[in-house]
């Protein structure tokens, strides 16, 4: 099988760091697409990208960085052309890009909403406009959004526009699954781990910061498997489906149903 050519969105820190090393190790070429940004996307200009190409390389893979935003359809659609021509194709994208901000409903401001539907959704939209038809000519491509259970299973009041984000990346990925020509399958990931925005959402409850542990929590990198797999040439069965990983476990999300009551 020919080396895979992945972009991993938000691959600075976090979740997307470690999918990047994961897929990395398992002999894809990839692209680390982090703008440096802060957890509230202030604009902090850190070389994110750069630090997870460090520890690519360290360990004998193959990445290069790209310090752009997935907010930026320009960029993003010259990065994916850049890629291709440079490596010859694109055969990955995992969008583990994200912000979080954690105001209460009736106290967020037109740019909470804006600034985490731009990074959550927007962005993925973006990927997508990009990637799928490089992946459709090609005749094979591999997927893989990141969505949460604050817009699954449950929606915090203390976030409703970063639930309603990632609703929407689930959402996308039920629709679009059934509907790709054979080769291109698009998955979504529901992870749990002790990231810093799960830190960012306990402090913002009222939870002490200084008290905190989240040792027990699965970690970042037990994210990464689950990932990786999603985009794996074997997984391609595996279409338009949403799975939540605790590390250790994987379960099925199912999609809404219709539910008829007659009185």
């Amino acid at each position: 099988m020919r080396e895979r050519v992945a972009i991993v969105t938000g691959g600075g820190g976090g979740i997307g760091a470690e999918v990047s090393v994961e897929l990395a190790r398992r002999g894809a070429t990839v692209v680390v697409l982090d703008s440096g940004d802060g957890l509230r996307g202030e604009p902090l200009g850190e070389r994110s990208a750069e630090r997870t190409v460090r520890r690519i390389e360290a360990a004998g893979g193959r990445a290069v960085a790209a310090p752009i935003s997935v907010t930026d359809p320009d960029a993003v659609r010259g990065l994916v052309e850049e890629t291709v021509a440079r490596f010859g194709s694109l055969d990955i994208v995992v969008n583990a890009a994200g912000i979080v901000r954690f105001p209460r409903i009736a106290d967020a401001a037109a740019d909470d909403w804006a600034a985490l539907l731009s990074v959550h959704l927007d962005g993925y939209l973006n990927m997508l406009a990009a990637a799928l038809p490089r992946m459709t000519a090609a005749g094979y491509g591999r997927i893989v959004g990141v969505t949460s259970g604050v817009g699954l299973a449950r929606t915090s009041v203390d976030g409703p526009a970063y639930g309603s984000a990632k609703r929407a990346v689930a959402a996308l990925t039920w629709q679009l699954g059934p509907v790709l020509p054979a080769g291109v399958a698009v998955n979504a990931l529901s992870p749990i781990a002790a990231t810093r925005m799960v830190t960012e959402g306990l402090v913002a409850a009222g939870a002490d910061p200084r008290g905190l542990d989240l040792s027990a929590m699965p970690q970042p990198a037990h994210m990464a498997p689950a990932a990786a797999r999603l985009a794996s040439e074997e997984f391609g069965w595996c279409r338009g489906r949403v799975l939540f990983s605790a590390g250790s476990e994987l379960s099925l999300i199912a999609p809404p149903r219709l539910v008829e009551a007659v009185a």
